[in-house]
């Protein structure tokens, strides 16, 4: 499927079965059928995007904006952008917390964490992480934030009922992607730096394993249909596929 300049985050949106996907050199978001496989639209947007996430509770599209210091709501129902709240600098990865409704959104520039309000479009805390904070997940097991810092070798875990970090887990160089894997309950990171993947057990917030995998993984995911993860390596061109089970 051809989509924009170098695609980077993609959402699914189960309201009306599409995939919306962030084009970062092309600064739009298409839309793309999966029924047939086609980009059914192409919603232009802001100079450049990283970070998307669904949000079931309105229905909405967060996507992040880097260059423009801002998160952007797209309503899927018209395909247009409805607001934009200002956050940190340098946005990227975006997680929705179905137990208090929030968004959390890493912000690479300002070593932080920006906690939207979606009912009012507005930040209503910051939270410090470490250093260059890019991606970030839900972790529905323990209801925690995680977030991996790219320029500081590590994962912050955040409290969201108290929005604070109650753990640091040291993990390889360089971490960027990062995906929770519902059939064994653990946090599996790319670490972009060292060409392998961290296994984090969130029952006590520590590394059980290292994987390797290609050079220089970027973003990770898991498929719950065969219980495998997939790795992108930048560096090598290929996807490295790890089975859990």
């Amino acid at each position: 499927i051809t989509v924009g300049r170098f695609p980077e985050g993609i959402a699914y949106d189960p309201s009306n079965g599409y995939l919306y996907v962030t084009n970062l050199g092309s600064g739009t978001v298409s839309v793309i059928n999966p029924s047939n496989n086609s980009v059914i639209a192409t919603i232009s947007v802001g100079a450049a995007l990283r970070g998307i996430a669904y949000d079931p509770s309105n229905g909405y599209i967060y996507v992040s904006d880097p260059y423009s210091n801002s998160v952007l709501v797209i309503n899927p129902s018209n395909n247009t952008v409805i607001a934009t709240i200002s956050v940190g600098k340098y946005p990227h990865g975006i997680a929705y917390d179905p137990s208090n409704g929030y968004l959390y959104v890493a912000d690479g520039g300002y070593d932080c964490v920006s906690v939207i309000n979606p009912s009012t479009n507005s930040v209503i805390a910051t939270i410090s992480v470490g250093v260059d904070p890019c991606d970030i997940i839900y972790d529905p097991s323990n209801g925690y934030i995680y977030v991996t810092n790219f320029g500081s070798d590590c994962v912050s875990v955040i409290n969201p009922s108290t929005n604070t970090v109650i753990a640091r887990i040291t993990v390889g160089k360089s971490p960027e992607g990062i995906a929770y894997d519902s059939s064994n309950g653990y946090i599996y990171v790319a670490d972009n730096g060292s060409g392998t993947v961290s296994v984090i057990d969130p029952l006590n917030n520590s590394v059980i394993g290292t994987i390797t995998v290609g050079i220089f993984p970027v973003s990770i995911a898991y498929d719950p249909a065969n219980g495998c993860l997939y790795v992108t390596n930048f560096g090598s061109g290929t996807i490295s596929i790890i089975s859990t089970q």
